[in-house]
């Protein structure tokens, strides 16, 4: 079928149901969306499209053919076949017996169109007979809808149609399918005429309103003068005059006309086959009688006029039916399409060029019990004269076929420069898509290097200023014995180890919406509370950690084959972040708290999580488990207090892990109040977990729920340099890790700002760490929001 259909279809479809209900079906039928009106396609592909919306609407396939048919005589009036589709018939049954002949001249555009045939006759109880003939099968609903239609908008008429029969008969071109229709017509309640829809309807409309006051203004003449009659009771003149303009007007625009008719033909059998050069007579047995003079030039076996028969000298091309005079009868009110024989047509035509095609009309002459079938070239370009051996001159003048030629090949070089230029915009479009893809994965890549809106501001050429932000918590850690390790095994080992364990901790930044500064060697940086400030940074981290000493098990070391141990640091405190450089510009995390936090991993134990006293403030003060590990010296920074953190009760090990939950019961069982429960995030590094993750696993990330998830930045809060909140001098640092990686966040500072509370917080700035919700506040959270982490 052609693109037209389908293009037919999709309208229908968004018209009736929107366009996400399209989307579906087209992704259910998985088909394309772009189609070229002129280009061809599979009839898979629209049989799928309809199946896939009897699924998606719920109807059946009847249903939806029959709605097909009434949108798709909408979907052709729109196009710009309106007046065309007015001008077959003035009744319903010239309408569907004209339609063959629309379909031929169609066939001029659309070459590969096969398209169904129509035959009317009268039956019984006043009942109009469709015969409709497809090479498709089951289409026939959309008849239906075609029909009713067309009775509709051009007619005024309810149609009420029956399937008398459905068969399928042997054609010489294979099985056809064959149904017939009852059709009872009645008209239809006259409402007051709205404006036209089409063009077409416009000079309708003017007609009738002019009629209708030619007729008012007479009949106000004759009342005018009904009683100006003389005295003896007669009518006026001006009475008669009326009444005779009255039967004029009646006459001028009534339907009532007797042809007549001359006693003999006055014309010659010379002039009538030199001035009628296409015709062709034959009897029942369809002997050839007589020819026109260009059809005997083409076949000249056809001069002698005895013990010819058509099916020697024509092949019937349309409509497809044997030769013989009752299928021809069948079809008497069709165009038929006669293709010459190549071994009956004259010596010099060649063998590699195309035979000559006629088309015209039967005519049954029941007088002399013959057959004429006047006829006319069938070319539709210059081309196509010229390969056939004819001229322009060949066609007689009032052959209005002359005239098509010239228009047509006009036509058919706007309708190939439309289709080309269709062809481009379709082509355009899947370069557009497919640069949608592009820029997607490119973004993606300058996301993983730089944070998003670090990432837009440098692509639009604005400086990033640096920004102070007064609390973050930053994560560090090392894999145990990693320069044994490097020194044992081949470098391609140690590459392998580190993608996989990576892999599944850049899995959790995503899982805690956290941000990877970067990794060198076997260390491995992680920051929560920037580039958008949040209030649970620190609950974030701690997670991560715990998520990161689960998944490290499941990464042997290629020396030992058992799984590797990590140690992990946190540490809470201000930090100052910018872009630093102009060519590859990475995003760098400066100050003291980035020194701590690498000294709490390097002071830590193998397997623990240790962190600094102001994590704790940080943290809430239910849900997290850690122990005080008392003070120790800590390098550059004196005596401190540290702790190790143990676990979290209020979050199960697939919540950390983002990998959901299978069942309401492990969701239940996971969630008991006491912490020694062995399905709770509790990190036990004498146990190791050998539960590997699964592809699917692996690919579907279930972010973890925060009370202050930020789904949609306050645009608000940005200023003109592009920071979060505005900026404060910097502060001097004493250490710091430049960052070569990304994430995905917002670079800027905190000056003191104060947050939105919960219910049931006090306001606070947001270094005020000490202020924490109470636990009734945090009960409410974990009631509202699953999987919530406080």
């Amino acid at each position: 079928m052609y693109g037209f259909i389908n293009q037919c279809v999709k309208s229908l479809v968004e018209e009736k149901f929107g366009t996400e209900a399209w989307i579906k079906i087209r992704d259910k039928a998985q088909v394309d969306d772009g189609y070229i009106s002129h280009g061809c396609y599979d009839d898979d592909v629209t049989l799928r499209l309809v199946s896939a919306a009897c699924e998606v609407a719920g109807l059946s396939t009847d249903a939806v053919l029959e709605a097909f048919g009434a949108h798709f005589f909408t979907f052709c009036q729109i196009s710009g076949y309106d007046e065309m589709l007015r001008a077959l018939g003035g009744s319903l049954k010239a309408f569907l017996e004209n339609l063959d002949s629309l379909h031929s001249y169609l066939s001029m555009s659309y070459k590969e169109m096969e398209a169904p045939s129509f035959r009317c006759e009268r039956g019984e109880n006043n009942a109009l007979v469709l015969h409709y003939y497809s090479h498709r099968k089951g289409l026939h609903p959309i008849v239906v809808g075609i029909v009713k239609a067309v009775a509709k908008e051009f007619f005024d008429s309810e149609v009420r149609m029956k399937v008398l029969s459905q068969t399928h008969e042997e054609e010489r071109n294979g099985k056809k399918e064959h149904v017939e229709f009852a059709i009872f017509q009645r008209k239809a309640r006259r409402a007051e005429p709205g404006p036209p829809k089409f063009v077409a309807q416009t000079k309708k409309h003017s007609e009738m309103h002019l009629n209708k006051e030619d007729v008012d203004q007479v009949m106000k003449n004759i009342e005018a003068n009904k009683d100006g009659g003389s005295q003896n009771g007669s009518p006026s003149r001006k009475g008669w005059t009326a009444i005779r303009s009255l039967v004029a007007l009646a006459g001028l625009h009534g339907n009532e006309f007797t042809p007549a008719y001359p006693e003999k033909l006055w014309m010659d059998q010379k002039t009538f086959c030199d001035y009628f050069p296409y015709h062709l007579v034959f009897d029942k047995d369809l002997r050839v009688l007589q020819a026109g003079v260009h059809i005997q030039r083409v076949l000249p076996r056809l001069r002698g006029f005895e013990n010819n028969h058509m099916n020697e000298f024509f092949s019937m091309i349309h409509p497809q039916i044997d030769w013989n005079l009752n299928s021809i009868q069948k079809f008497i009110n069709m165009q038929f399409v006669l293709e010459t024989n190549r071994k009956m047509i004259t010596p010099h035509w060649g063998d590699s060029k195309p035979m000559l095609q006629l088309r015209g009309q039967m005519i049954w002459m029941n007088s002399i019990e013959a057959m004429v079938y006047i006829c006319s070239p069938r070319v539709v370009n210059l081309k196509e004269l010229e390969e056939r051996h004819l001229h322009l001159s060949d066609i007689p003048f009032h052959d209005v076929t002359r005239d098509l030629i010239l228009f047509n090949h006009q036509r058919l070089a706007e309708i190939e420069l439309g289709k080309q230029l269709e062809q481009k915009k379709e082509e355009l479009r899947i370069a557009m898509k497919d640069l949608a893809k592009e820029k997607k994965k490119t973004d993606m890549l300058l996301h993983s290097m730089l944070p998003r809106q670090v990432a837009e501001q440098l692509r639009e050429g604005k400086k990033v200023e640096a920004g102070e932000y007064d609390m973050v918590t930053l994560l560090f850690s090392d894999i145990v014995s990693f320069t044994n390790i490097c020194s044992k095994c081949r470098p391609i080992d140690i590459v392998n180890m580190l993608n996989a364990l990576y892999t599944r901790f850049d899995r959790l930044t995503s899982v805690h919406d956290v941000y990877k500064v970067e990794t060198i060697g076997d260390a491995y940086m992680v920051v929560g509370g920037l580039p958008l400030p949040i209030k649970t940074h620190a609950a974030r981290i701690a997670n991560m950690a715990l998520g990161m000493m689960i998944t490290s098990k499941e990464v042997s070391s290629p020396i030992t084959k058992e799984p590797i141990g990590i140690r992990v640091g946190i540490h809470s405190g201000p930090v100052l972040a910018g872009v630093v450089g102009d060519k590859m510009p990475r995003y760098c995390l400066f100050g003291d708290t980035v020194n701590t936090a690498s000294r709490m991993e390097s002071h830590g134990l193998p397997g623990k999580i240790h962190m600094s006293e102001s994590v704790c403030k940080c943290l809430p003060k239910r849900g997290f488990h850690y122990t005080s590990r008392g003070e120790i010296i800590v390098k550059g920074k004196g005596s401190m207090t540290t702790y190790f953190l143990e676990g979290n009760e209020n979050a199960t090990i697939d919540e950390i892990l983002g990998r959901g939950q299978t069942s309401d019961t492990e969701s239940s069982s996971s969630r008991g109040s006491t912490p020694e429960k062995a399905d709770k995030a509790k990190d036990s590094p004498t146990t190791p977990i050998k539960k590997e993750l699964s592809n699917t696993d692996q690919d579907k990330v279930v972010p973890m729920v925060y009370p202050d998830d930020i789904k949609s930045p306050d645009k608000s809060r940005l200023r003109p340099g592009g920071n979060v909140y505005s900026t404060v001098e910097r502060s001097a640092s004493k250490g710091s890790l430049r960052s070569n990686a990304g994430g995905n966040g917002h670079p800027g500072g905190i000056s003191s700002i104060r947050e939105q509370t919960e219910p049931g917080e006090t306001a606070t700035t947001s270094n005020g760490i000490e202020d924490s919700p109470s636990p009734a506040v945090y009960s409410q959270h974990r009631e509202s929001k699953a999987c919530a982490i406080i």
